[in-house]
């Protein structure tokens, strides 16, 4: 019990006085909650490294995944309002705690402090994070590019390596951004996956917005265009939708080659773009194909306005392009670590698929050597890369399935294997479980189950989901299909 001693003035207390002492009473409750939840947070604090043995005790955590991202790693910094805040050296970090140790942690701190795992909110703060630095600078430009539907402030025109691979659509990308709706409309970008194409489209929205905040500005996918209109037509909203969608001045849309056999979409769209191509709006497109080579599943009128404008296309980079976006990866998102050139010579030489294995081959290394503690040098680079070699060779994993997933549906892939029941997660995590289970060999359903933090029966449950739904949804067939095309390219 704690007692708390107040002492007033006189002229603040009147007998008999509701209000007054009503106000008081709450007062009171106020510093009594302010005291209980210091001292919880001071009887964490100093139970903090037996609650994280414990944990590892209780959930059989791996030796090298605590001493890697456990212990000497995790520091409670403040307990507020059941929210725990804790602070790791930086970013590199969050995803992987987020994915695989949030669950047992919430478990061991509601313990230590009462307070129950449905209240109780765990937030990974980094130490040093040029993100975290990004948003909490330009923290209203932030909110602005999440109105317009970008979530990686990152994804700009000085983050974007240039190259001879991509320099004629980087620099047509620019002359949009400063003048949209001008000499280039529609730009239709074209490439293979993971070529930059999503990078540029999103650069365009993040160099215009800061030139002119005032712009209406709508960066989407497909997918998601067409679920809305889907959606519009049941709630019958589609006055807003068109409203949405024609009212911008710069529309931004990734993967259209996604409209493929979506009649109505087709000609919703076909509308949307005359309506702002008529009033000198800009559209920007990308696409995985060329327009002549969409075929007959997209209307003709439709792809005759495609190349209304400009089109460009985006190459594989060359070895000296590779190892500049190599270093510029290195530089936004593990300051902190510097890779000796030797090895980043030796992803450039045996990573040449597209540029998101090259970062996918980057991370890999660098998160191993903090599991086992070890610098990056050549020799860890050749362990880490033995089973890339080029693109005809690469191997599916979970990862690799789960991450094209997200991309195609655009969302989170912490999402997908974390905790939560939303409509849009459950569904690409029940599609990503079910292609894990159907396109990697002699996987078995405890491993797939331990990727996405879940038992061996909810994987059996996802998959015979799935395979019900297949023989009578043809949206989800064609999105089955989508999906498998982009792992083979």
């Amino acid at each position: 019990m704690i007692f708390v001693f107040v002492s007033f003035p006189p002229k603040f207390v009147k007998k008999n006085d509701f209000s007054t002492n009503f106000c008081l009473e709450k007062y009171l409750f106020l510093i009594y909650n302010s005291l209980e939840m210091s001292k919880n947070f001071e009887k964490l604090s100093s139970n903090w490294n037996h609650l994280l043995l414990q944990m590892k005790d209780d959930f059989e955590i791996s030796d090298h995944v605590f001493q890697a991202f456990i212990k000497d790693v995790l520091k409670p910094v403040k307990l507020e309002k059941n929210t725990l805040y804790i602070e790791v050296p930086e970013d590199g970090y969050i995803s992987f705690l987020q994915n695989r140790v949030l669950s047992q942690l919430r478990i061991a701190v509601s313990h230590e402090t009462g307070i129950s795992t449905e209240d109780l909110e765990i937030i990974f703060k980094a130490k040093n994070s040029s993100l975290k630095k990004i948003r909490d600078e330009n923290e209203d430009f932030v909110s602005l590019l999440k109105a317009s539907g970008i979530n990686d402030p990152l994804n700009t025109f000085e983050n974007f390596v240039q190259g001879q691979s991509n320099a004629i659509a980087y620099a047509t990308s620019i002359a949009v951004a400063e003048h949209p709706g001008e000499n280039y409309n529609p730009l239709f970008l074209f490439g293979k996956t993971g070529l930059g194409k999503t990078h540029l489209i999103q650069a365009i929205a993040n160099y215009a917005l800061k030139k002119n905040p005032n712009l209406n500005i709508l960066y989407t996918t497909c997918e998601k265009y067409v679920q809305e209109f889907v959606n519009s037509i049941q709630k019958n909203t589609i006055t807003d939708f068109k409203n949405k969608y024609r009212s911008v001045d710069i529309l931004l849309i990734d993967d259209i080659h996604l409209l493929a056999g979506k009649q109505q979409s087709q000609e919703d769209f076909f509308n949307t773009f005359n309506a702002l191509h008529e009033n000198k709006k800009q559209i920007v497109l990308t696409s995985d194909k060329p327009v002549k080579e969409l075929g007959n599943d997209i209307e003709e009128r439709l792809k005759s306005r495609f190349s209304w404008g400009t089109t460009c296309e985006l190459y594989l980079p060359d070895y000296e392009t590779r190892i500049a976006i190599l270093r510029k990866k290195e530089e936004n998102r593990h300051p902190e670590f510097k890779v000796d050139n030797e090895v980043i010579k030796y992803i450039a030489q045996n990573v040449k698929s597209n540029i998101r294995e090259l970062e996918s081959a980057l991370n890999n290394i660098i998160l191993y050597s903090k599991i086992i503690k070890k610098p990056v040098d050549i020799n860890l680079a050749k362990e880490r890369l033995t089973d890339i070699k080029n693109k005809d060779e690469k191997k599916l994993t979970p990862d690799r399935i789960t991450n094209i997933v997200c991309e195609y549906f655009g969302v989170n892939i912490l999402d997908v294997c974390g905790p939560k029941r939303n409509r849009e997660f459950v569904y690409a995590r029940d599609i990503a479980i079910y292609l894990c289970r159907d396109m990697i060999k002699d996987i078995t359903q405890e491993k797939i189950g331990e990727f996405f933090n879940r038992d061996h029966s909810t994987v059996i449950n996802s998959c015979q989901k799935i395979e019900n739904r297949l023989k009578n949804e043809e949206e989800l067939n064609e999105n089955i299909k989508n999906i498998k095309e982009k792992m083979l390219l």
